[in-house]
């Protein structure tokens, strides 16, 4: 059996085998096996997705802070210090907010 990306379907199979008047009993057997794969494929698309939505938001929270303390740095360089653990504080959170997300 050849695969050709884009053209295969489980069904396709299924249908074939069930041409060669496989119980019917077996078939759902069958059918129910393949659901329970492709939805569980569906699932872990969404949480790809829910991740890649996460970190992206984190990513652009960080930038934002380190822009904010960039510029603060200008206005007062005696405040180094503060904003750098302010900073780190907040950028740690939001990575363990992107992990706690990969787990869920």
């Amino acid at each position: 059996m050849s695969f050709t990306p884009g053209r295969y379907t489980p069904s396709s199979d299924l249908d074939r085998a069930s041409a060669r008047n496989l119980p019917t009993r077996l078939e759902r057997a069958v059918r129910g096996e393949v659901d329970l794969v492709q939805g569980r494929a569906v699932v872990q698309a969404a949480r790809t997705q829910s991740v890649e939505y996460v970190a992206h938001s984190a990513l652009r929270a960080v930038e934002g802070l380190t822009d904010m303390e960039a510029m603060a740095l200008q206005r007062n360089p005696l405040g180094d210090a503060r904003y750098k653990a302010i900073v780190d504080t907040a950028t740690a959170s939001l990575a363990y907010i992107v992990a706690e997300t990969g787990r869920s």
